[in-house]
């Protein structure tokens, strides 16, 4: 019988290799995600949704963030919407607060924001440099400090628990015109790998996801949207770490488009 005001565990059936295959596999849960408003930040919270999680997410564009929320409350779990620029870290600390007075937990974390502008080192705003590390690096490891207490509590309790990063193949490789970017997601990788050592013990999965070209915006200009990963299929690769094993953990999984010629941009 659940303690008062918390909800059930969910009923996760786990198949010989490890994986759990229950559709509502986070009911009961909370996440938070970054990045919200459209694109995988929005795959995410839909997948999260249809799989019992509640969700406070985290977008600047407000009519994008409310759209998400209306379509995840659909999915028949609780939606928080909490409009922010992420490069407004001193602000960051209210976003967890206002989750955890809302839901009383927080088990996931998915920082998904990014923002990204191309420039050559030679003529690159520092401004626009800040503003990158902000967003993709700051922000994310501000939110993981802030996070992570009431996430491993929530382990502790028996729920499931995670800090996941959605980075880009630009954490792995270097390319022109596109260091400051660069340099965020390579710490960014960094920091993963050291957050997972610092909380593995206490059963929380850290993993960093490093999708290569994505049918976003972004990717206008660049290749065909069929050639291109899917959102959905960057929120598959977190359900994948949510649903591993408890003697398992993923700490890396790189996605790359199935055309080659899609790879040779990147490059």
């Amino acid at each position: 019988m659940p303690s008062a005001g918390m909800p059930p565990k969910p009923h996760v059936t786990i198949i010989p290799n490890g994986l759990a295959t229950d559709n509502r596999l986070l009911e009961g849960h909370v996440a938070l995600v970054t990045g919200a408003g459209r694109g995988i930040g929005r795959a995410i919270a839909q997948m999260l949704a249809r799989q019992g999680c509640h969700l406070a997410l985290v977008a600047r564009n407000v009519d994008e963030l409310e759209a998400t929320r209306a379509c995840c409350a659909a999915a028949g779990v609780s939606a928080l919407a909490l409009p922010l620029d992420l490069a407004e870290t001193q602000r960051l600390p209210t976003v967890v607060e206002q989750c955890m007075t809302h839901f009383g937990q927080l088990n996931v974390l998915v920082n998904n924001a990014g923002w990204h502008q191309f420039a050559s080192a030679l003529e690159a705003d520092l401004a626009v440099w800040d503003r990158l590390i902000d967003v993709n690096l700051r922000a994310a490891m501000h939110l993981t400090r802030l996070a992570l207490p009431a996430i491993v509590d929530g382990v502790t309790r028996g729920r499931r628990g995670a800090v996941i990063f959605i980075s880009s193949l630009g954490g792995k490789f270097s390319a022109p015109t596109n260091a400051g970017y660069a340099a965020a997601k390579h710490a960014l990788a960094g920091f993963s790998g050291s957050v997972f050592e610092d909380v593995r013990d206490a059963g929380v999965k850290v993993c960093a996801i490093y999708p290569g070209w994505v049918n976003t915006r972004l990717l206008a200009d660049w290749l065909k949207p069929e050639e291109a990963i899917q959102p959905e299929d960057v929120a598959e690769a977190v359900r994948f770490v949510l649903a591993s094993s408890p003697t398992v953990c993923p700490t890396e999984i790189v996605l790359h488009t199935q055309s080659s010629r899609a790879g040779r941009l990147f490059a």
